[in-house]
């Protein structure tokens, strides 16, 4: 009794393995899909020891926002915008 339980788990353990293998056929995750409907890119940045950054650049307008964000208090504030076109005409 004890060899046909451990045979059955041993059988039911390859069974999901194969499940595993065989059934992540799910598209990949992408982080920027170009056409997608949002044209956005988003990064974070270091400021100083208390304050991080959030950029965030619009791809349709060619324009940058930048955010503040205090690690004590862990509120975002607006810093900076930038219009990447202008910037970028040089």
């Amino acid at each position: 009794m004890k060899q046909f339980l451990i045979a059955a788990l041993v059988c039911v353990n390859v069974a999901l393995v194969l499940v595993l293998m065989l059934g992540s056929d799910r598209p990949s995750a992408k982080a920027q899909v170009y056409g997608s409907g949002n044209d956005y890119v988003v990064t974070t940045g270091h400021i100083s020891s208390n304050w991080d950054a959030l950029y965030i650049i619009d791809r349709r307008t060619r324009k940058l926002g930048a955010w503040r964000v205090d690690r004590t208090t862990k509120k975002l504030t607006p810093y900076r915008g930038r219009d990447l076109t202008a910037d970028f005409e040089r």
